[in-house]
């Protein structure tokens, strides 16, 4: 990068970071500020001129039952399929809308998870009019999952601590369905620890705070189950790449096992244990650090 580019993109990040701090300087409300975050940062999202994003925060503030938001939002599609409009029958707006919601509940807040989380299993029994398996296999939340998790938080374009709670809460609502049994998002778990405790994060600040609640919150939500989970995840053929594969600081393989989960255990009580620069872990991240740990003797002895 030229001296020029350089500094045209240390301007537009100061920009970016601007922006950020007017719109949170215009709330206190965290949900609407992370729905301000959303737009500014270019995050997946809900389509502005959907009526399902709507429904469901109806739904989840108890203004609408469970039976008369899946109707309504499975309505155009139903449609669709009735019609033979195969290329207007997607869940993507359905899934951007879901995932979205579940960015702005704080993961500690389990009551509302548990209602997106029946809200999902309910879409997947909606009956398909045609006899087809389009609720049923939940098409497309693999893929919008996939694409909600690049929305990670970056130190170019500024950290704050609704960046750190929105990414710690949709981690905590792809825990819940994991251990729904609805969806299975487990190879998320790998990557959540890996980068919050497999890796040396060196004085960069923030790191802890970024990842160590988005990892802790899979323990909080799977508990005995991902400490029971024994899974060998080495690759068959080089076409796979090794997506379970460990952080500098972990030497085993690629897989679950009781070995791994004792390294996470361990590293969770060395953020719990961190002192000194609070740009380097919060206390709030080292209570969730600690809150981990407990969480894990917990369900060693289940």
């Amino acid at each position: 990068m030229n001296s020029q580019l350089s500094k045209e993109y240390v301007v537009n990040m100061i920009n970016f970071r601007e922006k950020i701090e007017q719109a949170l300087s215009e709330t206190k409300d965290e949900p609407t500020q992370i729905d301000r975050i959303a737009e500014i940062r270019g995050w997946f999202r809900p389509n502005q001129n959907s009526d399902i994003y709507p429904a469901i925060q109806n739904y989840l503030n108890g203004s609408a039952d469970l039976q008369t938001t899946v109707a309504k939002i499975a309505k155009p599609i139903d449609e669709a399929i009735k019609e033979g409009k195969t290329d207007d029958i997607s869940l993507g707006y359905i899934w951007n809308s879901l995932l979205h919601s579940s960015k702005r509940i704080p993961f500690r807040d389990a009551e509302q998870h548990a209602k997106l989380v029946d809200l999902v299993k309910a879409i997947q029994e909606h009956p398909d009019p045609s006899g087809g398996s389009t609720y049923k296999t939940l098409s497309g939340l693999g893929m919008q999952a996939r694409e909600a998790y690049n929305d990670i938080p970056r130190h170019d374009t500024g950290l704050f601590k609704q960046d750190f709670h929105a990414w710690a809460n949709l981690n905590y609502f792809l825990a819940r369905l994991t251990e729904s049994g609805v969806f299975e998002f487990y190879l998320y778990t790998i990557w959540a620890m890996r980068e919050a405790l497999e890796k040396a994060p060196g004085r960069l600040p923030g790191w802890y705070d970024i990842h160590v609640p988005a990892a802790a919150v899979w323990v909080f939500a799977l508990g005995s189950k991902l400490y029971e989970r024994e899974e060998d995840l080495t690759p068959k053929n080089r076409n796979e790449g090794n997506p379970a594969k460990g952080g500098d600081l972990w030497t085993g393989g690629p897989v679950f096992s009781k070995e791994r989960w004792a390294f996470w255990k361990k590293r969770f009580g060395d953020v719990a244990g961190e002192e000194g620069d609070a740009s380097l872990v919060s206390e709030e991240t080292r209570k969730i650090a600690r809150d981990a740990v407990e969480a894990m003797e917990k369900a060693e002895s289940a």
